[in-house]
Formats: C-alpha cells, structure tokens, sequence
C-alpha cells in the first residue's frame, strides 16, 4: 500500500468520525431512537400484562449508545452426499435456492452493520430528553446493576448501538436488546425509515 493510499485512508477515516459525531448527525440519530422506543420493545403487545390503572411503567434506557450487533450466522449447505441420496431433485433444488438466499441475506447485513462490527462508529453517551406518553424513561448504568429482574411499575432495560445512516439520512441501522424480566429477552439488528416525518422500523436481521 503505498503513502498515497494510506494518507487517504486516514482523511476518510477521520472525516467519518467527525460526521457520526456532528451536531447534526447526533440530533437525528436521537429523535430517530424516540420515535422507535415503543417498536423495540413491542409496547403494543406487552402492554396487556400491565394493570389499565397502574401510572406509566419505567422503562430503564442505558445511558451510552454502544457498538453491539447481534450474532450472525454464516449459511451452510445443510445436507450431506449420503442425505442427498434419500432427497428427490426438487428437495435438494429448494435447498440449494434457499441457500444461495440465506448468503445473500448474509452477506447484505454483515455489509450494512460493518462500521458498528469494525469500530468505525464509536460509542457515545446518550443523554437525550425522551418524549413518551406511554413510558415513563430514565437512564440506567449496566455497569452498576447486578440483575435485570423488574419489579412493579417497571417495563424493562434497553440497550441501543449507534446508528449507522445513509446518506441523505432516510435509512438506518442499529441494534438493540431488550430485557423484560425473568425469561424475557430479545435482540435484533434491524433496518428503519423515516415515512412522513416519524422513523419506523422497516426490517428485521440476526437475532430473536
């Protein structure tokens, strides 16, 4: 590689981590995190559990936005000779289809979530005065809780990852987990989209 290349490597390095650092780039990744607070955590589901006359539970945000992604898993072929020997021809043409489908899913998403995989973006704290009219949240250090079980009047924790926009900043990706209790537990990495102002979450990779 010569110094050229590497001078220029560098400038592009440092130009992107000035960006997902601007002012503007944090307002929008904050107000993009607002609007799909109650889409994370499937509110609209989980709220049934909840007593109609109990005040707004807590929801318990984690006060940095780090780097995580969901694990991912690259595809095989999932049968062998001696398999294929017992499969008819359009079983193992559905397989192989399938497949070449799960690579390309593959492929797309470790390309989409490669700036949170490599540390291009960095961590940064979160201090974002959410709006909810549902939850009432506040934010937690996960340094300094030992268990994550909730109590009453408690909706769970959330974790989020930096996003990572294109460039007119209509797409987004992230990350997150959410924990709800005792056996209730999910993460995904995902897709949003702004539609009429509001962000939205538009699609689901690794995780579950």
């Amino acid at each position: 590689m010569n110094k050229i290349t590497i001078v220029s490597l560098i400038v592009i390095t440092f130009l992107s981590c000035q960006k997902n650092n601007s002012t503007k780039y944090i307002k929008i990744e904050n107000e993009a995190i607002n609007d799909i607070i109650l889409e994370m955590t499937k509110f609209d589901e989980m709220k049934d559990k909840f007593n109609p006359n109990d005040k707004k539970h807590i929801l318990y945000v984690e006060s940095v936005l780090d780097t995580t992604t969901a694990y991912t898993f690259k595809p095989e072929e999932n049968f062998t000779e001696i398999e294929a020997d017992e499969l008819s021809k359009e079983e193992i043409e559905q397989i192989k289809l399938n497949f070449i489908q799960d690579s390309i899913k593959y492929e797309r998403e470790k390309k989409l979530f490669l700036d949170l995989k490599n540390d291009k973006i960095k961590k940064r704290p979160l201090n974002y005065p959410f709006k909810s009219t549902k939850l009432n949240i506040k934010y937690f250090d996960a340094e300094e809780i030992e268990d994550f079980d909730t109590n009453e009047n408690e909706f769970g924790y959330l974790f989020i990852s930096r996003i990572i926009f294109n460039e007119d900043y209509t797409k987004g990706y992230l990350h997150y987990d959410f924990i709800c209790g005792d056996g209730c537990a999910w993460d995904y990495n995902i897709e949003i989209v702004k539609i009429d102002d509001k962000w939205k979450i538009s699609e689901y990779f690794s995780g579950g």
